[in-house]
């Protein structure tokens, strides 16, 4: 596959236009689909194997990549906090907080995961999820950061009001609810912070960047969060992980290309699985970084051919992701 498919979003039928294909070599030169040249990141090496009774906040935790990885880190024992809006059924979304807690206990049978309505545009709510966390755990031992808003248009189309959500979100959002976990985690002097952000490099193509400037900014404010929040707080691990290749979510289906996209697609286990190994090294010396998922298990000797849609389909063949 030669080509990437750019997409400008309809905002009002919300179906992706096919508005320019254009040629890729340059991100395809950069693609590390030859996973054996990857160096293995020392800093990933594991000092546990459980995570047992650690306790842990994913906002953006109904579907998708946070689901997962709420979904991993509670079959490796640990308690967590699933939150975010969706309290009742979406006609085109799957599950709820509700039952996406329900499905990860019925998978591990225990009743380790809770879920809490919130909103992180709403400063109430976030403390009382904190509130509700430590009363029912004790500490904070991680938070994943994945709630984000997509809103993908040009300078012209984009609306005020898909601004002010992506802001809210992606940004405000992002950085209070952040900044008041780590008042909490400071306390305990460790712990792991991971922001589902891309990577602070400039590869991507322009037609990207011009016809999704917003967006683009609002994400790479999360990845300055990262940056600077890991030389704050010296002994959290505080690191963003993006995927390499898109990844089957409901953007990916309802938004950007539909099937066709997601049968050259991973699977949201390759961000689970990615996770929960950053959340088993020592955060002292795991933090500060732009992690890739495929990157990330490779240094752990994980093979990342399961996790193709569709497992016909060649690893140089995978779509490769919009800021990778």
């Amino acid at each position: 596959m030669n080509i990437r498919i750019h997409l400008i979003i309809d905002r009002k039928k919300l179906k992706p236009l096919l508005s320019t294909i254009y040629k890729m070599n340059s991100i395809k030169s950069n693609y590390a689909f030859v996973l054996k040249s990857i160096k293995k990141d020392r800093t990933l090496k594991p000092i546990t194997n459980s995570l047992k009774n650690k306790n842990y906040i994913i906002a953006g935790g109904s579907r998708g990549i946070g689901f997962n990885i709420a979904k991993k880190l509670s079959l490796s024992g640990a308690n967590v906090t699933i939150i975010g809006k969706t309290q009742t059924k979406h006609p085109k979304l799957e599950g709820t907080i509700f039952s996406a807690a329900d499905n990860i206990n019925e998978l591990t049978q225990t009743t380790n995961c809770i879920a809490i309505p919130c909103d992180i545009r709403e400063p109430d709510q976030m403390d009382h999820v904190i509130e509700k966390t430590i009363e029912r755990h004790g500490k904070i031992d991680g938070v994943v950061l994945n709630a984000s808003a997509l809103c993908l248009n040009n300078t012209i189309k984009q609306t005020q009001k898909e601004v002010e959500l992506m802001c809210g979100v992606n940004i405000n959002g992002t950085y209070l609810f952040g900044q008041k976990c780590l008042q909490h985690m400071r306390k305990n002097d460790q712990g792991h912070m991971l922001i589902i952000a891309p990577p602070l490099n400039m590869l991507y193509e322009d037609e990207w960047w011009i016809n999704h400037l917003y967006y683009s900014m609002s994400k790479f404010n999360m990845s300055l969060m990262a940056k600077y929040w890991n030389k704050e707080f010296s002994h959290i691990g505080i690191n963003t992980l993006w995927p390499r290749t898109t990844i089957n979510t409901a953007p990916v289906q309802n938004l950007l290309g539909g099937q066709e996209m997601v049968d050259i697609s991973r699977t949201t286990d390759i961000m689970g699985d990615a996770a929960r190994g950053i959340f088993c090294a020592d955060p002292d010396i795991c933090n500060g970084k732009n992690f890739i998922d495929d990157e990330v298990l490779a240094s752990l000797d994980i093979d990342v051919e399961q996790y193709r849609v569709d497992p016909n389909i060649k690893e140089k063949d995978l779509m490769p992701d919009f800021f990778c």
